[in-house]
């Protein structure tokens, strides 16, 4: 059985906080072991021994005249050597850029571009590869910095192709952020009736039924990207005969959150 992937997030705004844990949690492949706002909190969760982190999702609009970005990785060496450190921010920073050729970091993403995709960067880094999203490799590039040979961008998706917007929102609120179906029908003003019936066309559109069954290759509704079919064959795989609403739910939930690889 493969193993959860063990995430920590170093983030000082408590709303991407709280959205980075969402998807941590919501995710089949990672398990959150802490979410800290500052590098003292930080000092106490890696101090712990009991803690074990794979990847930390650092914030690096942290580093200022407080913290500084050697320091950090310092902290980090000292306490967790085998750790990653995946790079997320609002813009891309060159001082941040100029710092990755240090091998314990494994890419630099923005939020605004990843979305909801944040899991599957985390996957994809921790198979090996290091991940960027469109501003973070134009901007190294620009400024110089050689790429590690398993690099990958990725971009969340910015629409359901298919859908319209209102089906978008539903799709969101039911399956990334698991609104249940009586609150789904009150935030959208409908009936509870009509909320479920909303949510189970969904579901045919998105082909999760078909993909279950077997009677569709995935092919038919994620493309043919070989990378991105093969991660999801696998989650499939884990689900195995189940056809409980949370572990369909869940199929779902990774299926709006896959990214494109670009």
């Amino acid at each position: 059985m493969q193993k959860d992937i063990l995430v920590a997030v170093l983030e000082d705004d408590v709303f991407s906080r709280n959205w980075m844990a969402l998807l941590m949690v919501r995710d089949w492949r990672t398990r959150l072991m802490g979410e800290v706002s500052d590098l003292s909190e930080l000092i106490s969760l890696v101090d712990k021994p009991v803690t074990k982190m794979d990847i930390l999702l650092l914030d690096v609009d942290v580093i200022g005249d407080d913290y500084d970005l050697p320091g950090i990785i310092s902290i980090l060496k000292r306490y967790t050597p085998n750790i990653k450190v995946l790079c997320t921010g609002v813009r891309a920073e060159d001082q941040v850029i100029k710092s990755l050729k240090d091998d314990i970091f494994c890419g630099y993403i923005l939020k605004h571009e990843i979305g909801y995709s944040l899991a599957w960067a985390i996957s994809f880094a921790y198979e090996g590869h290091y991940i960027f999203t469109p501003s973070t490799i134009a901007r190294a590039k620009k400024v110089g910095v050689s790429l590690p040979e398993k690099s990958m961008v990725l971009a969340g998706r910015s629409e359901m192709p298919g859908f319209s917007d209102r089906e978008s929102e539903v799709a969101r609120l039911a399956f990334i952020f698991s609104l249940g179906r009586r609150d789904l029908a009150e935030e959208l003003k409908i009936s509870d009736q009509w909320s479920y019936g909303m949510v189970s066309e969904l579901y045919a559109k998105l082909g999760i039924g078909d993909i279950l069954s077997g009677e569709v290759d995935p092919i038919h509704y994620l493309g043919d990207n070989a990378i991105l079919l093969d991660r999801f064959k696998k989650i499939v795989e884990k689900i195995g005969p189940s056809r409980k609403a949370k572990d369909i739910e869940a199929l779902a939930f990774h299926f709006l959150t896959m990214p494109e690889i670009l």
